[in-house]
């Protein structure tokens, strides 16, 4: 029991000793992404689909962080992925295997709360927490009169949040990785972002980074997927 309460000590001293700055910032980033892999649909005799459409986003986001001890630091991202195209279905279930194209839209968008504490905070910087995803998004696939079929995906995802960061000093560079993760009933959800920052004295920055998403879902609200989303991105913030 000591050394639980030694502990527990140790990290209380952890969170407050760091937490003694108050700061906020803004940015946004526009993303070139890919999104590949398999959604449900009756389209196919195996209930599924190939995925592979290409397009962009940009996506925006705040943060603030306070030096009062115990309570979390906020950020909020909202993340829109959407794509969408032709499909090409050649399934003996569907028009007795002719090869058709079938049109799909696939929207992915939500938005990030996540509340962590910052853990270290000098040349290398440690944040840890909990993320929460809210997606409002959808699958649609149609052709012609003969299919319209739509699968909504309106949930929450708890998930935990974790960044690192490496300042290069006297440079304003810096390197830093971001990982949300969850696994739960055979539904794995991830979410890595690497990136290249710089930042300049009057708290003006850019960041060049590679973002991907893994999202395999079994079936949530009659949403089916395992989908990865990737690509490379270039951003701006402002911190004060």
């Amino acid at each position: 029991m000591k050394k639980v309460l030694l502990l527990g000590l140790l990290l209380v001293n952890v969170v407050v000793s760091n937490a003694d700055v108050l700061g906020f910032s803004v940015g946004a980033n526009y993303w070139q992404y890919d999104m590949d892999g398999t959604m449900r649909s009756p389209l196919a005799a195996n209930d599924s689909v190939g995925i592979a459409f290409d397009d962009s986003s940009v996506n925006i986001f705040a943060a603030f962080e306070h030096p009062v001890p115990f309570l979390p630091n906020v950020r909020l991202q909202q993340n829109n992925i959407q794509a969408a195209g032709l499909i090409p279905v050649s399934d003996a279930s569907f028009l007795n295997g002719e090869l058709v194209y079938v049109s799909g839209d696939i929207d992915l968008s939500h938005t990030d709360v996540s509340l962590y504490y910052e853990i270290l905070d000098n040349w290398v910087n440690l944040d840890l927490g909990l993320t929460a995803k809210y997606f409002d998004g959808y699958s649609r696939f149609k052709y012609e009169a003969v299919i319209d079929d739509e699968s909504d995906f309106d949930d929450w995802i708890p998930m935990v949040y974790g960044q690192a960061q490496f300042d290069l000093p006297f440079t304003g560079f810096s390197t830093a990785a971001t990982v949300s993760a969850l696994s739960f009933d055979s539904n794995h959800v991830t979410d890595l972002d690497v990136a290249l920052k710089y930042q300049n004295k009057l708290g003006f920055g850019a960041d060049l980074g590679y973002r991907t998403m893994d999202i395999d879902l079994k079936n949530i609200n009659s949403f089916k997927s395992d989908l990865k989303i990737d690509g490379f991105y270039l951003g701006g913030r402002f911190e004060f």
